[in-house]
């Protein structure tokens, strides 16, 4: 057939190139082609038919896989991608690598859920090529061969990367879900959702619109998937590289910044943009320099709701979601401050300035300081030095962009801690990184983002030709090597030793750098390269030949963007903001010590961490199977349907597509080892094959592809194509699932068979038991009938025993009945008998006596008649005394009975107490030996274990000794070097009896010497702590179980023993197992420093010392109860804990060690130091030996080698105290600085050292100064150590600043110590975090550190810095921070007891103020003290809450304190609500937020304002006497008082500056805009105290005009004219008005005037000083004379000369002169009362020349003759000339048009100079004042005491005049541009 036929196919061969093309007809010897890209080419036939040849039917109809063309060359592949790109078939593979070409439209249908589940568990070239397809390869890839698998997707900037890494993770996702339907697993949100949600997030943060794309991706990304072993994700975390932090500041033409800013301004509520003062974007500078604002093909509205709705999905808290937006529109706010030249850069407008401050909780003025200054570090100073303008925009440009990268690293770290998870099973990594670029002009983002696609290119090429092909060799399968482009050499030029990052990265170190001279190194080091290209015109550019072409690089920039510089001011400003959100971005960024090239050279450069992140993503990469996707760019004007042959044909060059289809086409992509091979494929292996492996491996092979096209075997793989693997996978199933057939017969067989038999024998079974119950039943039957005959026959008998029984009970009953009655009737008898009986004896006994008292009566009666009457009173009263005594024996015998009752029944209660408590301890031991039974049974069994399982290690020990044996001898020289250091680390212990003590006693100590440091102890270290605590009960009565008592308790192991004492042989009066106890309980809350140990019998209550011994009690009984074996033996290690010896011997301090031989105290032996004698006795000579050898050993050995030492040298040393005079105690000694310790020896052989400092984070060292060098004649630094501080002294300042740098460095490289209190803190923020108040409740529960506590503290809770404290003001007599902070913690405690809190609030806020560190700690005792109250609303707690008010609106703490300081306050407001103590809390939590800096201590009546939670008044006087009150808080600056002052005087527009003075006549002085107003009033408290100032005239706030900056054009009915006519009075009272008498009193007359109207006939004028310049009297002098001399300084020298004639007299003659000088001081008081009434008088007869006159006339004839002075509107300084054309007695007058100076007194100006002309002003030294001039060779120097006011006023016009030229400057600018139409709503 002829292939010039017409609708032919052909491939055209023009021009070298080739071509898809149609024969459209052949006439007159010509044949007509047209090409697949518009194209008509006539030839004549005989030419056509030699360069046309017949193109394949695969190409004519297209493939969906590019492996299978038959037509192998770039052409064809061009055309086969073009023809199914027209067909919307945009994928196409080659082999398993899939082309993706960008449709730049959305096409229907081809990613929903249906296609997902088409593609779902099918193979490559299944089915249509899809991204799908390789997702799910990837996926089952990951099952089949359990290893990590990675999708590499690569391409051109806008080929489509992002969106296919999407629909890669969106097909994971979907088969993720289908697994974890399996799983049990609840999550909250689930991981693939989180990782599907990041991507609007990261497209926000992370994309922009270019030139190239409207989506390009700004920075790379790495997303790694975790998966379990059921196929779900179960974790993942992606890796950011290279953000494009430059697109922040600026973009190129036609490009836009980030998407979030757009979508934030377009989707934003109406109130988020209020609260973020956010406008239209063409408002914002960083916005609206590329001229592309909107894109049609975006939807920023859209997009911010989308960004709002995945932060919420990823657990966004509403409080960061809020932060980062308040972050963002920062950074915009940023690009709008503007700079002008006004002695530096100053900021044209405050307003954007304000918004950041706001934005990011920053302090406005520090801000602005931070913008405008740069502070350097000068021997030893801070020094500021003001910025230019292009200094101070790269620092704004430069905090935006490290504030948005911040940002976008936080939202990183985010995202991943949401997806994280554990590790399960393996990984898929996809990774989407920038692709290659090149614009009109690459910078260093470009070189970095081509540098990477260098990068993966190359391993692209490794992967696909280099390894594969090496591998085929290797193996040796008969191959033909197929060429590719390597570019390894192009690596080379840009990463090897002397590449070109390295170069870039040497020029960057060194501080003078800069882009010239690293462009020159670069020219100089590769132009004979052939990869490098240098410009053929000199410019600024280098170029490069890539893979994908070559690129030229612009050097301008390079440098600082790999260094990227951010200044240290712009760091610490935002570490110090009030947003958590700021500090958290910059926490972890640390700060460049200034001036340092030290810190430079070690900070690693933007592009080694980009190189050495990018080696880690190869290194990544590398241990996974890799799947590539190659994105492919159809048309760069980025529309649908088009298709640019060149662009795609340019891509698939340098991309080596052809090359990837000859050796996808021609290799062997699968690949197993014959034993793999075969372990898969064992099923298909015929039968009778060899047993060798390559046999059966051919035996498969052949059996499937005989032509062996599709496979070979190599050495020890066998290569497959892909299509054959498909193939033996589907044989391989089918033969499974036969196999699984038959045997599923077999097992379905025999469980048919056994379920059968199972019937079978279930029947027997029922048989069986219903024959047996039928038999059963059946006996039942009949047992039951002979049972109930049994019953009757038995009820017969029954009945007739129990009719006889009956009867025999009765008759015993009627018997017994009739004996009782018997003997009822007998006794009845005999009682009555006796009865009578004792009557009867009654009856005689009475007669009896009454015969025996007649007889006796009778006889008294003839005895004593005469005494019958006395005779019977003393009768009657003895027998009285007889009846009180027979009644007291009667009630003894009462008493005793009832005693010996109650005796017996307490005897009788006791013994059944005690036989009760017998019998429980009886039964308590049975227990207890039961229970030491089984354990002992149980430890046998466990030790049995033991011993089976040594047996098993030993044999396989020994096993692997006879196979290893080289191996063995190798270790057990190890073994023997290991034994040897472990000889010579280890320590020595003892007892040694020690003589010491108050009593100066020998007693026995146990001595451990371990780590250079000899250590004793009251007792043998075998416990894991030891100590005094208080236990309840113990005995076995009533009151001794309630009573406490002190026991010294010991923790052995797990044993916890407790003693009557301490001593060695104490008794042991119990012990308890700890790890048999049931719990540990923290009692605390019951009673203080209290915990109970519960166990099984009994519970044990204890109680500590102090909170701290508490926790460590509970710290130490918790890890006993709660540790595991290894554990417990990690704790016996530490039982020599050095915490718990007495005392403590540094060995390198002992001087000397011998024996002493005393006769009655033999081994005894002595330890000499510099301040004491240690006297020992051992208890042999040979261990007496033992000890001198080992302390000899010890403190010989070094503990450091001689290399470690960083510096050393001789210095001389004294102790902080010693007196700094010659001849004071200095003495010379040799240091050596390590990386641990400072020690010093007397010589240099270092082999008797003095002493060491211990080096920590709690260390410093002190520089030296100048002022010491002056008093001492050395250079003296100070070192703090824990224990020791030394004055140190060189002669050599620049040794010295060594000595000090060295120490510093090492300070700062130890780890900061951590405290008990600081670990909770941080255990409290991870439970708050993750939401756990049942932990935080515990944290507080188990840990007293906590809570409060009636005990003082011992310690502080925070690490404060070593070293005594060095104070301006000795009379406060600080010591060391450690116990100031314990005072304050005291003062806390006793503050309830205090009348008057006031002074005792300000005696802590002086201390905190003069000790910065005490502030975090001072809120530490705070938190402390208020946390666990029982009554919230106790006095001393409302005192402790009162201080936190105080402080709260004081002092700011560091970031970590002040974290938990919110938590702490939240937390107390939430348990608390309804009681004082919240209120204060949620004052405080308030306060702290708008919390500034402080100079002064709070005012009384501030501290009573915090006290009462309200805000205080501050009053401001104006002239006229009028004052206003105004409401002020601790935070309210000058600044804001002003504002409200001029709002309410309505002088906001007014051209001239105000401000607020600080007045005392005659002392006046401007107080700062940033100045504290609270701080100026308890300034002029410290005043009034210490008597500064007019006591008649108290110090007060006065409001005036500051700058005049317009003195004609004011309105004369002006609040603002009525202050310049006062302060134009003031200047004339004050004498700064040169003019004559006459002039003066005229001016008197007209205020005189102006204040009382006309004058009255006889009125007088009492106050003439407020009319009159007084000074002008004080001086005998005329007028004419006074001109060149001010009245003030005569009145001195008068003064002066009277003075000075006093010295040198006698007392007597001192006494008369005195007088005398009394008297003429009288006289010069009379004259002056002259001078006075004269004056007055004249100013009378001016008054009344003046009558008539309104009050408004006669201020404007004042105001006229002001004017008339060319000095007026200028603020008047005295100061006195010393240098230059001005010399003697001056003023300066400071106004906004010059600066002029005058004699004192006349009228015209030496000279003035405008602002233009004045190079420079400032104070270089105190009191004195220069100004240098244009056109004059010498400065005006000046002395004044008023150097700051006279600087800050001509700062202050300066920066006034440049606004106000900037401002008509771009009021001009603004009317020549074309206006911009904005809304309303815009411009507000």
């Amino acid at each position: 057939m002829d292939i010039l036929t017409p609708g032919n196919h052909v491939w055209l061969f023009d021009d070298k190139l080739c071509k898809a093309a149609t024969v459209e007809k052949v006439d007159n010897n010509e044949v007509t082609l047209s090409t697949n890209y518009g194209e008509t080419k006539t030839y004549p036939v005989k030419v056509g038919k030699g360069i046309v040849t017949a193109m394949h039917q695969s190409s004519i109809q297209g493939v969906e896989d590019m492996s299978q063309l038959a037509d192998l060359h770039e052409a064809a592949i061009l055309h086969n991608l073009q023809i199914r790109y027209q067909k919307d078939k945009i994928y196409t593979y080659i082999s398993s690598i899939l082309v993706a070409v960008n449709p730049y439209k959305v096409i229907d249908s081809l990613y929903d859920s249906k296609v997902m589940q088409h593609y779902d568990k099918k193979h490559i070239g299944d089915t249509t090529p899809h991204i799908y397809a390789i997702a799910n390869e990837c996926y089952y890839s990951m099952w089949k061969s359990h290893e990590n698998q990675c999708v590499l997707i690569s391409g051109e900037s806008g080929a489509g990367k992002t969106e296919s890494t999407k629909f890669i993770l969106n097909y994971l996702s979907e088969m993720s879900q289908l697994a974890a339907l399996h799983d049990n697993e609840s999550r909250v949100v689930s991981v693939e959702q989180a990782i599907l949600q990041s991507s609007p997030i990261l497209e926000a943060f992370g994309n922009a619109k270019t030139i190239y794309n409207n989506n390009s991706s700004r920075f790379g990304k790495f997303i790694q998937l975790q998966f379990s072993e059921q196929g779900n994700i179960t974790s993942g975390k992606i890796k950011d590289f290279l953000l494009e932090k430059n697109r922040v500041v600026g973009q190129n033409p036609g490009e836009r910044n980030y998407h979030v800013f757009y979508s934030l301004l377009a989707g934003a509520p109406e109130e988020l943009k209020e609260s973020l003062k956010l406008k239209i974007p063409e408002a914002y500078r960083y916005l609206n320099q590329s001229g592309c604002i909107d894109d049609p093909s975006i939807d920023d509205q859209g997009n911010f709701e989308k960004i709002q709705e995945a932060m919420r999905i990823m657990k966004f808290k509403e409080s960061d979601i809020s932060d980062i937006f308040s972050v963002i529109a920062a950074v915009l706010h940023l690009g709008n401050m503007e700079f002008i030249t006004a002695g530096g850069a100053q900021l044209s407008n405050r307003s954007a300035l304000q918004i950041v401050s706001k934005l990011l909780g920053l302090d406005e003025y520090q801000f602005s300081d931070a913008m405008t200054q740069k502070s350097m570090i000068l021997r030893g100073e801070e020094i500021l030095q003001p910025l230019e303008i292009d200094q101070a925009e790269a620092s704004r440009d430069s905090l935006a962009m490290n504030l948005y990268a911040r940002c976008f690293q936080w939202i990183i770290s985010k995202i991943n801690s949401c997806v994280r998870g554990a590790d399960n099973f393996c990984l898929i990594g996809v990774l989407d990184i920038f692709g290659f670029e090149n614009f009109e002009v690459n910078r260093f983002e470009q070189f970095n983002i081509n540098y990477a696609n260098e990068k993966l290119q190359e391993y692209f090429n490794k992967h696909i030709f280099s390894l594969e092909q090496h591998e085929y060799n290797t193996e040796g399968l008969t191959w033909v090597d197929i060429d590719w482009s390597d570019n390894g050499e192009c690596l080379d030029l840009i990463e090897r030793k002397l590449g070109i990052l390295a170069l870039i990265d040497e020029e960057s170190r060194f501080p003078k750098g800069t882009d010239q001279s690293m462009l020159t190194k670069l020219h100089r080091a590769h132009f004979e390269n052939a990869f490098y290209t240098k410009p053929r015109i000199t410019n600024t550019k280098f170029g490069i030949k890539h893979y994908a072409g070559e690129v030229f690089y612009d050097s301008v920039g390079f440098l600082e963007k790999n260094r990227d510089t951010f200044r240290d001011d712009l760091l610490m400003l935002l570490k110090e903001s009030r947003s958590d959100f700021v500090y958290d971005m910059f926490e972890s960024v640390k700060a460049m010590k200034a001036n340092d090239t030290k810190t430079i050279r070690k900070k690693a450069t933007v592009s080694f961490q980009f190189k050495d992140s990018l080696h880690s993503l190869m290194n990544t990469l590398s241990t996974c199977n890799p799947y590539f996707v190659r994105c492919v760019k159809p048309n760069s004007a980025k529309l649908p349907e088009q298709f640019d042959a060149q662009l795609v044909m340019n891509q698939l060059k340098y991309s080596g597509m052809l090359e990837t289809v000859k050796i996808r086409r021609a290799g062997f992509p699968v690949r197993r080892l014959f034993e793999d091979f075969i372990k898969r494929y064992k099923v298909l292996i015929p039968r009778g094959v060899t047993e060798d492996d390559k046999e059966k491996c051919v035996s498969i092979m052949v059996k499937y592809d005989e032509s062996k096209k599709n496979w070979q075997l190599g050495k020890t793989k066998v290569f497959l194509r892909e299509q054959l693997e498909y193939q033996l996978e589907a044989e391989r199933q089918e033969h499974l699932n036969r196999y699984a057939t038959r045997i599923q017969a077999y097992v379905k067989a025999y469980v048919a068979k056994k379920k059968y038999k199972r019937i079978v024998q279930f029947i027997v079974v029922i048989q069986k038991t219903y024959k047996a119950h039928f038999y059963k039943m059946k006996y039942l039957h009949i047992r039951k009938a002979i049972i109930k005959l049994q019953a009757f026959a038995r009820r017969i008998i029954a009945k007739n025993i129990y009719a006889q029984k009956l009867e025999e009970k009765r008759i015993e009953e009627e018997r017994l009945r009739e004996e009782q009655r018997r003997r009822e009737e007998e006794e009845r008898k005999e009682l009555e008998r006796l009865e009578q009986e004792k009557k009867m004896r009654e009856l005689e006994e009475l007669k009896r006596k009454l015969d025996e008292e007649a007889r006796l009566k009778r006889e008294r009666e003839e005895a004593q008649r005469l005494k019958e009457e006395a005779e019977r009173q003393a009768a009657l009263a003895k027998a009285r005394e007889l009846e009180e005594a027979r009644r007291l024996e009667e009630e003894e015998a009462r008493r005793k009975a009832e005693e010996e009752r109650k005796r017996r029944e307490e005897e009788l209660a006791r013994q059944k107490a005690e036989e009760a408590e017998r019998k429980r301890q009886e039964e308590e031991r049975k227990r207890l030996e039961e229970e030491r039974l089984r354990e002992e049974a149980e430890e046998m069994r466990r030790q049995e274990e033991l011993r089976i399982a040594e047996l098993q290690a030993l044999n396989e020990f020994d096993s692997s000794l006879a196979l290893y044996d080289e191996d063995a001898a190798f270790h057990d020289e190890e073994d023997e070097d290991t034994t040897k250091r472990m000889q010579e680390s280890a320590f020595n212990e003892g007892y040694l009896t020690m003589k010491g003590g108050v009593m100066n006693t020998w007693k026995k100590r146990w001595f451990v010497l371990r780590d250079n440091t000899l250590m004793w102890f009251k007792a043998k270290q075998e416990a894991l702590k030891s100590g005094w605590l208080l236990k309840k009960g113990g005995g076995t009565g009533t009151l001794s179980r309630r009573n406490w008592k002190k026991r010294w308790f010991v923790l052995k192991d797990t044993i916890l023993s407790y003693y009557d004492s301490d001593a060695e042989n104490a008794k042991q009066l119990g012990r308890i197992d700890i790890r048999a106890a049931k719990d540990i309980v923290d009692a605390s809350s019951d009673r203080e420093n209290a915990l109970n140990i519960v166990t099984y019998s009994r519970t044990y209550y204890l109680v500590a010392d102090t909170a701290d011994d508490c926790s460590e009690w509970y710290a130490i009984l918790m890890k006993v109860l709660k540790c595991k074996y290894d554990e417990l033996k990690d704790l016996e290690d530490e039982q020599a804990n050095p915490k718990n010896a007495i005392g403590s011997l540094d060995v390198a301090l002992i001087d000397s060690l011998a024996p002493v031989n005393l006769p009655s105290r033999p081994n005894a032996f002595a330890m000499v130091t510099a301040g004491r004698v240690y006297n020992l006795i051992a208890n042999s000579p040979e261990e007496m030996n033992t000890w001198l050898t080992a302390l000899y050993h010890h403190r010989a050995q070094r503990g450091y080698k001689k290399e470690d030492v960083l510096m050393s040298g001789w210095l001389s040393k004294e102790s902080p105290g010693s007196l700094t005079k010659a001849g004071s105690s200095k003495k010379k000694r040799y240091f050596e600085l390590t990386s641990n310790t400072m020690d010093f020896y007397k010589s240099v052989d270092s082999q008797q050292k003095l002493g060491t400092i211990v080096l920590n984070s709690l260390c410093s060292v002190i520089p030296p100064d100048e002022k010491a060098f002056r008093d001492i004649g050395a250079w003296r630094f100070m070192v703090h150590g824990r224990k020791h501080s030394y004055n140190l002294h060189t002669l050599s300042y620049d040794e010295a600043w060594r000595w000090v740098c060295a120490v510093q460095d090492v300070i700062d490289s130890k780890p900061q110590i951590e405290t008990p209190t600081q670990q909770l803190f941080n255990d409290i923020k991870e439970a708050a975090a993750s939401g756990d108040t049942a932990l935080i409740d515990q944290i507080y529960t188990r840990n007293p550190i906590l809570r409060n506590t009636p005990h003082t503290l011992k310690a502080p809770l925070l690490p404060l810095p070593y070293g005594q404290l060095t104070s301006t003001d000795p009379e406060k007599g600080y010591t060391s921070l450690q116990e100031e902070a314990v005072k304050v913690f005291s003062t806390l405690q006793g503050s309830e007891n205090v009348g008057d809190p006031v002074p005792v609030i300000q005696g802590i806020m002086q201390t905190c103020h003069d000790l910065r560190p005490l502030r975090d700690e001072v809120y530490c005792q705070l938190m402390k003290q208020t946390t666990g109250i029982q009554d919230p609303d106790s006095l001393n707690n409302l005192r402790n809450w009162q201080i936190m008010a105080c402080m709260s609106c004081t002092f700011v703490p560091s970031r970590k304190i002040l974290r938990h300081l919110k938590f702490h306050l939240k937390r107390q407001v939430e348990l608390y609500p309804e009681s004082q103590m919240a209120k204060y809390a949620q004052y405080a939590l308030q306060t702290i937020k708008r919390t500034r800096s402080r100079e002064f201590v709070p005012s009384r009546e501030e501290i009573i304002a915090c006290l009462a939670r309200r805000e205080m008044n501050a009053t401001v006087f104006c002239y006229g006497g009028g004052s206003c009150q105004i409401s002020i808080n601790s935070a309210t600056t000058t600044g804001e008082v002003i504002k409200t002052l001029l709002k309410g005087m309505s002088l906001d527009k007014s051209p001239n500056k105000f401000a607020l003075f600080e007045k005392s006549s005659p002392s006046e002085k401007v107080i700062e805009e940033r100045t504290i107003l609270a701080d100026i009033l308890a300034k002029f408290e410290q005043y009034k105290a210490q008597g500064i100032g007019n006591p008649k005239e108290p110090w007060k706030l006065f409001f005036k005009i500051h700058c005049f900056m317009e003195t004609v054009a004011v309105d004369r009915d002006s609040v603002e004219y009525a202050f310049m006519f006062e302060q134009a009075h003031e200047q004339v009272l004050h004498g700064q008005f040169p003019a004559s008498e006459e002039t003066l009193l005229y001016l008197a007359a007209l205020r005189l005037q102006y204040v009382k109207g006309n004058y009255i006939n006889g009125i007088w004028i009492d106050d003439l000083g407020s009319y009159y310049c007084l000074n002008r009297l004080k001086s005998n002098k005329p007028p004419k004379e006074k001109e060149n001399e001010s009245p003030v300084k005569t009145q001195e020298k008068r003064e002066n000369i009277i003075v000075g004639t006093l010295r040198g007299l006698g007392r007597g003659t001192l006494r008369k002169l005195q007088k005398a000088s009394s008297d003429d001081s009288l006289l010069l008081d009379e004259v002056f009362k002259e001078d006075l009434s004269a004056t007055t008088t004249s100013v009378i007869e001016k008054w009344k020349s003046v009558m008539g006159l309104t009050a408004e006339e006669a201020q404007e004839k004042y105001m006229n003759v002001i004017r008339r002075w060319p000095g007026y509107g200028s603020t008047i300084f005295d100061v006195e000339g010393k240098e230059g054309l001005f010399l003697g007695e001056l003023w300066i007058g400071v106004s906004g048009r010059t600066i002029a100076f005058f004699r004192r007194g006349d009228t015209k100006p030496i000279d003035e100079f405008s602002y233009e002309k004045i190079m420079s002003f400032g104070a270089p030294l105190a009191n004195e004042y220069k100004i240098v001039v244009e056109g004059h060779k010498t400065p005006f120097i000046f002395e004044t005491s008023q150097v700051f006011e006279i600087a800050k006023l001509m700062k202050a016009y300066i920066n006034e005049i440049v606004r106000k030229r900037h401002s008509v400057a771009m009021d001009e600018f603004a009317m020549s541009r074309s206006p911009i139409a904005l809304s309303d709503n815009d411009l507000i």
